[in-house]
């Protein structure tokens, strides 16, 4: 038998990054602490949309699609009332199918009797409007998806 006793692998750090990668649909993880560091990675199965389909994003009926964690939604930084257009009876800042540059106001929330022109952190074609005018929203609530 030899001197030297083999050291047991903890597989706990290997499954909690299994975990992380699937509870958020991650390609890749990575962990590290003073002597142990650990990276996992895993192959994508993206889907590419065309511009027909992502402007037909429709749920059904009975079925309420969440799209809190997909990349093309605008969000809302705060809880207030949206307004999509500058003033009553006014054109609505953007439509769907409209194409929007980084910076520009896609619509307002009233917080606190403030009017807060929401901008767009994306650039391209507005696919859907998620919310209706003077609706309630919270914070993070996806307002619009553009792609």
């Amino acid at each position: 038998m030899s001197d030297k006793k083999k050291k047991q692998i903890d597989t706990k750090p290997f499954e909690e990054l299994v975990k992380i990668l699937e509870e958020h649909n991650l390609t890749e993880a990575s962990y590290s602490n003073n002597d142990f560091s650990i990276s996992i990675s895993r192959g994508t199965n993206t889907a590419k949309y065309d511009d027909v389909a992502r402007e037909n994003i429709k749920p059904k009926e009975d079925e309420k699609i969440d799209f809190k964690n997909d990349p093309r939604a605008i969000k809302s930084p705060m809880v207030g009332t949206v307004y999509l257009q500058p003033e009553p009876g006014a054109n609505k800042f953007v439509n769907p199918g409209d194409q929007v540059k980084s910076g520009q106001t896609l619509l307002i929330v009233e917080a606190m009797k403030t009017m807060n022109p929401i901008e767009s952190t994306l650039q391209g074609k507005v696919i859907k409007i998620l919310v209706e005018n003077e609706q309630a929203v919270e914070f993070g609530q996806p307002l619009m998806l553009i792609g």
